[in-house]
């Protein structure tokens, strides 16, 4: 990747010396190479996704298309991707507009494939939509990488489903993270599980089941709640008749998520509770639902966190909000799903460059080859690594806990 430097000029000029001498050897007509690869030229490189940019989750999926546009952008500005045959090439990105439906998801597909004909299909969000695109990136070997998504159905089995990958962590591995933190805790715990009710919610719960097998640490009350429900005050109320001592509140949607911490607020019902990564936000949920903060409030996180003053000074995180104002102005660059996108982003990059050839299958060798620990907006002694044929390129997490309005890392906290 060029540095973001105004080198516009010379990579253009590096770019038709490496097409002038490619056209005097005759061309690239060898296997793997661009004549023979959707979406490349001598130019550019055409990717595409899609996202729901309305309905319910309109504002995750603005925040992950503007997360993955922001660093594609600001890559494009510094001169573009130099790419294995010297060309150094502009990405293209095309998008569009799901409101997570599976079914558009599939036709949003189907034609950024036949008829716009993307390289690959990169950074779409969420599970179901996912879900519904793979067999389909399975049969027509299309790259569906670096997914907006912790479901480990698109990383644990590649063998089956070689054509696609995730980028998150798992939810079963944030689940297990909180259950191993638990079981460290060395008390007999009694804990209420709040899920969705599907493969979402099954993943959170194994995650945790497996964590505190053997333990003082007991599942004492399990229940769950549909996509489309408004509203959770029964499913709280009932938790709390079960006098747990830790919830753990697997809700997915932000809003829902909020909704329940002013419904415990109300009962006056203050366990431990666990917020997903997905539903943690400080500023849409916590602050939003109006609740005094609860004294013990823990979450998961793989990265810096914006708008937690912790970061202020950071420069990756400062590079993150200058890129999203000027290239993402319309996303919420303090939504999680804008910060994992833009660090998706970076591994895009990265693989694109460590290509050999120009093939999609390389894309994916490439993918797999990726090793490094200065990501930006990763935290601290995380790494990307996509060599794991089980996991996707982030697999490991921290927890973390709220305290004094902002969520603080557990050594770190134990440290002050």
């Amino acid at each position: 990747m060029l540095k973001r430097t105004g080198g516009v000029r010379v990579a253009a000029a590096l770019a038709l010396i490496s097409s002038l001498l490619l056209g005097a050897c005759g061309g690239r007509q060898e296997s793997g190479s661009v004549a023979s690869a959707p979406g490349i030229d001598d130019k550019t490189i055409l990717l595409g996704g899609s996202f729901p940019l309305s309905g319910a989750l309109s504002a995750n999926g603005q925040a992950a298309l503007g997360g993955i546009k922001a660093f594609i952008d600001a890559t494009n500005e510094a001169g573009g991707v130099r790419m294995s045959d010297g060309v150094i090439r502009r990405i293209e990105f095309k998008y569009y507009d799901d409101g997570y439906d599976p079914a558009r998801v599939v036709q949003n597909f189907r034609k950024l494939v036949d008829q716009d004909q993307v390289f690959a299909y990169v950074g779409a969000f969420g599970t179901a939509t996912n879900a519904a695109v793979m067999p389909l990136a399975t049969r027509q070997e299309i790259p569906q990488v670096l997914l907006g998504t912790g479901a480990s159905v698109f990383s644990a089995d590649q063998k089956k489903n070689p054509w696609t990958i995730g980028w998150q962590p798992t939810y079963e591995q944030e689940g297990e993270s909180f259950g191993k933190y638990l079981v460290s805790l060395n008390r007999t715990l009694k804990v209420g599980f709040l899920g969705q009710n599907d493969d979402l919610g099954d993943a959170y719960r194994n995650g945790l089941t497996e964590a505190i097998k053997g333990s003082r640490v007991s599942i004492v009350a399990d229940v769950t709640y549909e996509r489309t429900d408004t509203s959770l005050d029964s499913q709280i109320s009932t938790l709390a008749g079960s006098h747990a001592d830790v919830l753990f509140s697997a809700v997915a949607i932000p809003r829902l998520e909020s909704a329940v911490l002013a419904r415990m607020a109300q009962l006056g019902w203050a366990p431990m509770t666990y917020l997903p990564i997905m539903s943690n936000s400080a500023t849409h949920v916590i602050k939003a639902s109006g609740a005094v903060s609860f004294p013990e409030m823990f979450s998961g996180e793989f990265a810096k966190v914006p708008d937690n003053p912790i970061w202020a000074g950071d420069k990756a995180v400062q590079s993150y909000l200058a890129d999203m104002k000027k290239y993402s102005p319309e996303a919420d660059a303090t939504i999680a799903n804008a910060v994992w996108a833009y660090s998706a982003g970076d591994a895009l990059v990265r693989a694109l460059e460590g290509m050999k050839d120009l093939s999609r299958q390389d894309l994916m060798t490439s993918i797999h080859a990726l090793d490094y620990d200065d990501a930006p907006m990763l935290l601290p002694d995380l790494a990307v690594n996509g060599s794991d044929s089980a996991s996707p390129p982030i697999h490991e997490l921290q927890v973390e806990k709220f305290i004094d309005n902002r969520w603080e890392l557990i050594e770190d906290s134990e440290k002050n």
